[in-house]
């Protein structure tokens, strides 16, 4: 071959592959978190989910959940998306941006909630999918990559039934990302 073929042959270039969250989380997109203890129980109910505010101006892109449950019961979870919730969300402050080497940290827009002790169910929305938590167990759902897409103004919620007459704890961790709409 000669000195001018060699000089015109290209060489194969370098590709990296990265799952979406870590490709989000370098760039600073990538959030994890958790609710505060949800109470309920005694023929109330409750829920904890990512809330995409109106003004947020971001798109969410769920990526995992968790629910554990600390009642030697099973529990109940409704999947819901874009509902009216009946109560008053509690704010978790439980919160951390994936890529913890950028100063000062990314912040989200999304907010992690939880409501305790109510007695309606969630109304408006989609019901999408139920879950049932064995006892003492953390339930993962995870890599969903993304195919849960939450625009400001909207949620993704988990529902708790009240499983009877005694009072039960659960929490849930969420990762994902956002990006700008």
């Amino acid at each position: 071959m000669s000195s001018n073929a060699m000089r015109k042959e290209k060489h194969p270039q370098e590709v990296i592959v990265l799952s979406d969250a870590v490709y989000h989380s370098y760039q600073g997109k990538y959030f994890l978190g958790q609710t505060n203890m949800i109470t309920f129980g005694g023929g109330y109910n409750a829920w904890g989910g990512l809330i995409n505010p109106a003004d947020s101006n971001v798109n969410m892109f769920l990526n995992a959940y968790t629910i554990s449950n600390f009642y030697d019961k099973p529990l109940t979870a409704e999947g819901w998306l874009s509902s009216v919730l009946p109560g008053e969300g509690k704010l978790s402050r439980h919160f951390a941006a994936g890529n913890q080497s950028i100063i000062p940290p990314p912040m989200p827009m999304v907010k992690i909630q939880s409501a305790d002790f109510v007695k309606k169910a969630p109304t408006g929305g989609t019901y999408t999918f139920v879950r049932r938590v064995e006892p003492n167990e953390t339930l993962t759902k995870h890599d969903f990559q993304g195919m849960y897409i939450i625009p400001p103004g909207s949620s993704f919620v988990l529902f708790f039934l009240s499983p009877g007459k005694e009072k039960v704890q659960t929490r849930l961790a969420f990762g994902w990302w956002e990006e700008k709409v």
